[in-house]
C-alpha cells in the first residue's frame, strides 16, 4: 500500500518537473539559438515501479529489498533547429505536450486521491 502512495507521489513530483522544463520551452520560443529541452522522467519512473516489484522472497531481514529511490530524471536537448535563427522549440509541439502532461498530473491526482480515500475510509470503518 505504501509503495503505490510513493509511486504516485514521485509520477506527480515528475510531471510537476516536467511541466517547468515545458514551461521553461514556451518562454523561450521566440530566443535565438535556445535548445527545446525534455524530462524524461516516464523512464525512471518505469525502473522504480519495476524495482519495486517483488521478484523474490525476502526470508531474512539482512535481505535488501528493493526501494523506490529516484534515480535522477534525465534532461534531454534537442539539438536540431526548425527555425533560421537555430531555435528547436516548436509551439504548437509545446503546447500540445504541456497539455498531455496536464491530463497525466491530474489523472495521476485522481487515481492518489482516490487510494487515500480508500485507506482512510478503511480507518474509519466506513464511519464519519
Amino acid at each position: 500500500m505504501k509503495d503505490v502512495a510513493l509511486l504516485m507521489r514521485k509520477a506527480l513530483d515528475g510531471a510537476w518537473r516536467r511541466h517547468e522544463v515545458l514551461a521553461n520551452n514556451v518562454a523561450n520560443a521566440e530566443t535565438p539559438g535556445y535548445k527545446r529541452l525534455d524530462l524524461d522522467f516516464r523512464t525512471a519512473l518505469a525502473e522504480a515501479r519495476r524495482a519495486s516489484s517483488p521478484t523474490f522472497l525476502a526470508t531474512d531481514p539482512r535481505h535488501i529489498t528493493p526501494t523506490l529511490e529516484a534515480q535522477p530524471w534525465r534532461i534531454g536537448q534537442d539539438q536540431s533547429s526548425i527555425t533560421p535563427d537555430g531555435n528547436s522549440v516548436d509551439i504548437d509541439r509545446e503546447m500540445g505536450e504541456v497539455s498531455t502532461n496536464a491530463l497525466y498530473y491530474s489523472a495521476v491526482s485522481g487515481q492518489l486521491n482516490a487510494h487515500l480515500s480508500l485507506i482512510r475510509r478503511a480507518i474509519t470503518e466506513g464511519r464519519r
